[in-house]
């Protein structure tokens, strides 16, 4: 067999995978849905390291990995050849693409997680792509994924360049948060607290409450109560936390809301603080266990949070709470009726659920 098959192999260093790991995973897929056959010898040792870029003890271990899973077999005067297993029948080639900031995030490695099961349960070969918000940077290792022709782009919180890179490569994309796709561009799911806001309305209005600080930290797009409290008379404002230069993102975040919260005066507090962030959450609660402060008795607490990791308090946290997992099933749900070329149904909304906690609690 000649290197003919490697075509498609386009390594795109994100920091998760190497590239050995990374040829190997191809050639599973490759062997997995059938493009290579059993009893068909792959490259030789030498072969498959000038086609790959990798030395030959490298490429002599990923063969040796093969073999040890049962994907591949030495064969006396023949080479090494492709062992007989179940082919899956691929439905489709899914890249999810996601920006820098945004890679370690909990939330979006739980949807990535979610969407990869499912797709991949389903019979999708699935990679991932990472790209920099800064303009006209990270747009290469895109542009490479997209040379295999995928079926659907699933992005999340994408930028004007990605969305033109995906526009002219003629991709179906399906845009997660963020701006709405122009026409003709994609389809775009949404999030949306509405219902969340309503029941936190609701429990503000039976408990009395006179009025409400949202919290978020700069530049951060988040939800906005104001109108819905203004309906039942509560007033409401908005405190934004400058970032901290010199720390990590979140750390910038939690470091900057904890000075903000341990300097601000007391008589500034509302009756309950909103904060649309878990980070600035965290740093706040921080400050208010060090101001000697008593929730709910002193200062009511609700917050953003996602299912499974959240702010760490004593008492279990009033919030709205992000299943991730779930907006991930959701997304799969859609791109997997994308790839049926059926009547598409509407897109689906990703929306928090209220939960009732101790930092404000239901009055009896």
């Amino acid at each position: 067999m000649d290197n003919d098959f490697l075509k498609d192999f386009h390594f795109t260093p994100d920091g998760t995978m190497s590239l050995a790991d990374a040829l190997c995973a191809y050639i599973k897929d490759e062997i997995a849905y059938g493009r290579l056959k059993a009893g068909v010898p792959i490259p030789t040792i030498q072969d498959l390291a000038e086609a790959s870029g990798l030395t030959f003890r490298v490429a002599r271990g990923v063969v040796e990995r093969l073999a040890r899973e049962g994907y591949v077999r030495s064969r006396p005067r023949i080479g090494t050849v492709v062992m007989s297993r179940d082919v899956i029948t691929l439905r489709g080639r899914i890249l999810f693409v996601l920006p820098d900031v945004d890679a370690c995030s909990y939330h979006v490695t739980m949807i990535a997680n979610a969407l990869r099961c499912r797709l991949g349960t389903a019979g999708c070969a699935f990679s991932t792509v990472v790209f920099s918000r800064e303009e006209r940077i990270g747009l290469t290792f895109l542009k490479h994924e997209l040379l295999r022709a995928p079926d659907v782009a699933i992005v999340i919180y994408g930028t004007a360049p990605v969305r033109k890179c995906l526009r002219e490569a003629g991709v179906r994309s399906v845009f997660i948060y963020g701006d709405p796709p122009k026409p003709n561009e994609g389809w775009w799911i949404r999030f949306s607290a509405e219902e969340a806001v309503a029941n936190f309305v609701q429990h503000c209005a039976r408990a009395g409450v006179k009025r409400v600080m949202q919290v978020r930290f700069d530049g951060n797009e988040t939800p906005d109560a104001r109108r819905a409290l203004a309906a039942k008379k509560i007033k409401c404002g908005w405190l934004t936390v400058p970032r901290m230069d010199g720390l990590g993102r979140y750390e910038g975040i939690e470091r900057s809301a904890y000075n903000m919260f341990m300097s601000m005066s007391r008589s500034s507090f509302p009756d309950v603080f909103l904060f649309w962030d878990d980070f600035v959450a965290q740093g706040a609660l921080t400050a208010f266990l060090g101001r000697g402060l008593r929730i709910p008795d002193d200062i009511k607490v609700v917050t953003l949070s996602n299912r499974g990791l959240g702010p760490v308090y004593s008492e279990a946290l009033t919030r709205f709470e992000c299943d991730a997992a779930e907006a991930g099933e959701k997304v799969a749900a859609y791109t997997l009726s994308l790839l049926a070329k059926g009547r598409l149904p509407p897109p689906p909304v990703i929306a928090p659920h209220y939960i009732f906690g101790r930092t404000f609690p239901y009055p009896c």
